[in-house]
């Protein structure tokens, strides 16, 4: 999760805090007014969570917590948590975060609640909402201190909190489902309290969700619902993708374990990333929501047998729900073994050899693990996962896999051990794997070296290193082709002839087919460069007579028609 830039929205977030700090009547000002997005930037601020009889006390707590840990780790605040019957009179005055729809803090600040919740749906200033499932964002001034702000953001849900900690909406109220905005809008301009709706400031996203779903088709395999847009897919095609799914669920369940008897998963089908981003709030090709058994796939990813997603449903269904990104995503992907198209033990040891290897604290840890690139982050904790699982079986990942509170210190406890023995016996086998692939770890470096020597056009360079990689992987087609080019362009003529007559020379697999055809092409130059005419047309003869690939016959025909020059070269 590499950082990102400071967009153009936190800049007018910053000089509205500023400007609020110094005249305590702004509220709504101009048309750059950021509204709910303001309020991580204000420095200060009190995270009130539920604690009430009948409450999870110790979730909510951690959930608190969680994101006292994120807004002080992105946004430097100082933050407080207090349970909601142990708020001070300072914290009540202050900027604060309430959490939860039971949050008793409404009463304790002696004022209205601004909507009414439970089973029957949502009421808020006017509005009503039949989903119970849907969820409020709100913004506005602290009615008890003139100069300080309040969120109340109703949902406490440790799995979809990792995805996002607080919404940030450019409004002051906001109705989410899951992380659709349905419905938004601004207050009127006053510090009065409740707050009244500004109407002409309002959007409602509703009756586009609604003509979505009067558009949506079904269609049923064993074990998935597939809801899709009859105009973008047709049922021939949905029919392909269900049996897709269905192998990638096989795939799960081999590596997790099987479901209870009827178990089924919800599949949303959509044909572009724009499209799946307007009817679920989430741009990324691929993302599920576990606890509701629902996967959403943009085309080539539902076309696809990778068991990403199912992997994500089964094990909060079989381990229970994870409140580690690295371990959420680290299981998906070990159950893969793979990461961009190369085994997770090849990039242990590339990582490893390299240095970058984090400490297995930072994979662990939540907010150091969201400050790392996602190739060093997410892919170390899948190596850790997938070691795991190679060394001790699923059933040491499900050990550590729901537990409420992730740590070095917690996941060792969990598996038995002391955190410096599990870490060292963690690094032991990623060491091993350095070894056991110390060739191809020295010819990638070397192929790197050389892309950098050709960047800057220093053939010797470029051939010095691709000897160091044909010594690490002898024989290699593409490496001898390459290094005769470099030599070519090196003038060190002699040198690439006779490594183009050993690539000639070589048994070549049906798939370096081309490596014989262009080889011959510049072993023909090569001639050409050393006066030596005749050899050099014979070459190209050859070429004639093998398939045409890539355009070879073309330049062959050239290169008969008049001699290669050096400048031909470039």
């Amino acid at each position: 999760m590499p950082a990102k830039r400071i967009s153009l929205a936190l800049v007018v977030a910053f000089a509205f805090v500023a400007a609020a700090a110094q005249q305590p009547d702004l509220l709504h000002r101009g048309a750059d007014y950021p509204g709910a997005a303001a309020f991580p930037e204000l420095g200060t601020m009190t995270i009130v969570y539920p604690a009430g009889k009948g409450e999870p006390v110790e979730r909510n707590r951690r959930s608190a917590e969680a994101r006292a840990r994120w807004l002080a780790a992105v946004y430097k605040a100082k933050v407080e948590v207090a349970p909601d019957d142990h708020v001070s009179e300072a914290q009540r005055a202050g900027n604060l975060l309430i959490l939860g729809w039971s949050n008793r803090i409404w009463d304790t600040l002696e004022i209205e609640k601004p909507f009414q919740h439970g089973p029957e749906g949502l009421g808020f200033l006017g509005l009503a909402e039949a989903d119970p499932d849907v969820d409020l964002l709100l913004f506005h001034r602290n009615p008890v201190g003139s100069s300080s702000f309040l969120l109340f953001w109703s949902r406490i849900d440790p799995g979809r909190d990792r995805f996002q900690v607080i919404p940030r909406v450019g409004s002051d109220w906001a109705m989410y489902s899951d992380y659709l905005v349905l419905r938004q809008g601004m207050f009127k301009p006053a510090q009065a309290w409740p707050p009244a709706r500004s109407p002409s400031a309002e959007g409602d996203h509703t009756r586009a969700a609604a003509e979505r779903a009067r558009r949506q088709a079904t269609l049923e395999s064993k074990s998935y619902r597939a809801l899709f847009d009859g105009s973008a897919f047709q049922e021939p095609e949905v029919r392909e993708i269900l049996a897709t799914r269905e192998a990638a669920l096989a795939k799960a369940v081999a590596a997790i374990g099987a479901p209870p008897e009827g178990f089924r998963i919800t599949l949303h089908l959509f044909d572009t990333v724009e499209n799946k981003k307007l009817a679920t709030g989430v741009a990324d090709p691929a993302h599920s929501l576990p606890a509701k058994r629902s996967i959403f796939l943009v085309r080539p990813h539902a076309r696809s047998a990778s068991p990403h997603e199912e992997v994500h449903v089964l094990a909060e269904l079989l381990y229970g729900q994870c409140v580690s990104s690295g371990l959420y995503e680290g299981l998906a992907l070990a159950v893969e073994n793979s990461w961009r198209g190369d085994p997770l033990e090849w990039h242990a040891a590339r990582m490893r050899s390299e240095g970058r290897f984090p400490p297995l604290a930072d994979l662990l840890d939540e907010q150091t693990l969201r400050a790392l690139p996602e190739d060093r982050g997410l892919l170390g904790t899948a190596i850790f996962v997938a070691w795991l699982r190679g060394a001790q079986g699923a059933e040491a990942v499900r050990k550590i896999y729901a537990l409420p509170e992730v740590g070095l210190p917690s996941v060792a406890k969990a598996l038995g051990t002391s955190e410096s023995a599990l870490e060292s016996t963690f690094l032991a086998w990623v060491d091993a794997q350095v070894t056991a692939r110390r060739a191809d770890l020295d010819f990638d470096a070397a192929e790197a070296e050389a892309q950098r020597r050709q960047r800057v056009g220093d053939w010797p360079g470029m051939a010095a290193a691709l000897q160091k990689a044909l010594a690490a992987r002898p024989g290699d087609a593409q490496t001898l082709f390459n290094l005769a080019s470099a030599q070519m362009r090196a003038d060190a003529l002699d040198a690439a002839e006779g490594n183009l007559k050993k690539l000639l020379e070589a048994p070549l697999q049906a798939a370096d087919s081309r490596f014989r055809i262009f080889g011959h092409y510049q072993l023909g130059r090569v001639y050409d460069l050393e006066g030596k005419r005749e050899s050099a047309l014979a070459e190209y003869r050859r070429v004639l007579e093998l398939p045409d690939e890539h355009g070879a016959h073309e330049l062959a025909r050239q290169r008969i028609a008049a001699p290669a020059t050096p400048e031909h070269l470039e």
